[in-house]
Parts: C-alpha cells; structure tokens; sequence
C-alpha cells in the first residue's frame, strides 16, 4: 500500500525517542534468530556487516553477540541517537552512518547485510535492495525480512483501512488507541490456544512473548508508518532478482512473513 504522506523516517524517528528500550523478547537474542532463521549467526564472526534500518539499536546489540569485526549502521532518522546511546559500550565497532538506504556508497567491501523489517517502508525499496548489493562482496549475502501479504489477508483489509485513519492522527491519540487495540489482542491470543484462528502462529510464538508494553510498540509500529507494503512471494524474489542476486532463497516466518537470503 502506496500512501503520499511525510516520509516514514520522520514517523519510525519520532516513534523511537518514545519506544527507545531494547529490553524484553522483543529486543532479545532469541527473537533475532527466530527472525533470521535458518541463517547461522555464528558465520559473522569477524566478518565486515551492515545493518540497514537500525532504529533504536536492537538489531545491533544482538548481532554483537557473535563478535563481527565491524557493523555499519545505517539510520536516516534521528533515531539513530538511540542507537548510539543503547550501543554505547561496543561503539568502538559500529560505523553509525545517518543516511538513507538509497544514498549507501559501498562497493564490494561488506560480506553480510541485515535489514529486517525495514525494506517494505520504504517507497524506493529497489533502489536500496541495488545498493546492498552493490556493497556486497562476491559471494557476499544479504538477509531481507519483510512483512507478507500470504496469510494476511484479512488482517490487511482491517489495518489498511485503519491506516488511513491512524497515520492522520497525533501519536498521543494513536497510543491510546493502541492500548485499546492490545486488551482485544490479549483476548485473540487465547482464542488462538482453542482455535486455529489467522495468524495463530505469529501470536502464539512472537506476539505472546513480548510485555503488554511492547505489544503496545509493535501495534503502534502497524499503524504510525506512513508507507508499509506487504510483499507475496514472488514480489520478494523480483526485488532480489532486480537488484542483481542470483542465489535467493525465500523462507515463510510463522506464516505471516517472508525471509529472504540472496548471494552475490
């Protein structure tokens, strides 16, 4: 869905100064090699990375626990202050860089790019996904999730159309909505242990796990961005096609998601 409105960073920066803790499942180890899965983190030991997207820094703090040799971190809003403050004690190894994807430099000089849930706000999401390839070495990888249109259909038709509504609204009044919004989600998720509801695996093994405030964050994090798309299959592999991978496999995450790992 195509929405002409202020750009997203200025949405996802404002968001982060609000929701600036990476504590909880949601910020946790465990919740990034759920994301990642079946990918190996253990091969970016000293190994050269990139993060597109780092918001508030969660991705970071969990990828530093396989000890790469460095992390560039690319934030083009001013989130990225977050970022430095919740990675402060590995500064040392981050490269923090505040531009946008579309303006990344690198070429062939990076063995592993992340961006994970990021590439589906933006509106030039080709020419970011042509960027990282570009800064890959051969035989470099990049690791794509993104929010999947299989499986979502009817939670689309209801969010797409709130959408509209939220995104013109203040963030106080969104918030408040949201806590509204997360009691009827606590509801779901027990209907989901007795009835194979959509979107059953999602809410049961990553929704359920996060505190009710973070569950709050990750419906606000539906509703605030002012460009979301959600991509089918083939739409993944086209953009990785495009940009120039040959190698691509696409993985399904809890039937809701897809994960993309494309070789150089």
């Amino acid at each position: 869905m195509k929405i002409d409105h202020k750009e997203s960073i200025e949405d996802f920066g404002n968001q982060f100064l609000v929701d600036s803790n990476i504590d909880d499942y949601w910020g946790s180890n465990e919740m990034l090699k759920d994301i990642v899965h079946p990918f190996d983190l253990k091969n970016i030991e000293n190994k050269v990375i990139m993060e597109v997207g780092s918001g508030s820094g969660r991705i970071i703090k969990n990828l530093l626990y396989y000890n790469p040799k460095q992390i560039i971190a690319i934030e083009p809003s001013k989130a990225i202050d977050i970022a430095k403050k919740n990675n402060i004690k590995d500064s040392k190894k981050i490269n923090f860089l505040n531009i946008k994807g579309e303006d990344i430099k690198f070429e062939n000089e990076l063995d592993y790019v992340f961006s994970l849930g990021v590439i589906h706000h933006i509106p030039n999401g080709n020419i970011v996904c042509r960027q990282i390839f570009n800064s890959l070495k051969p035989n470099g990888k990049f690791l794509v999730w993104r929010y999947g249109y299989e499986g979502n259909e009817i939670y689309l038709f209801i969010f797409n159309n709130l959408r509209r509504i939220c995104r013109l609204v203040p963030d106080f009044f969104l918030r408040f909505f949201c806590y509204f919004l997360n009691l009827l989600a606590s509801l779901y998720i027990l209907f989901c242990f007795i009835i194979k509801l959509p979107m059953r695996d999602y809410m049961l093994n990553v929704f359920r796990k996060c505190s009710f405030k973070k569950r709050n964050y990750i419906i606000f994090d539906q509703l605030n961005p002012s460009f979301s798309k959600y991509y089918k299959k083939f739409e993944v592999e086209d953009l990785l096609k495009n940009a120039g991978f040959k190698k691509i496999k696409i993985y399904n995450r809890h039937n809701c998601s897809w994960l993309g790992i494309a070789e150089k």
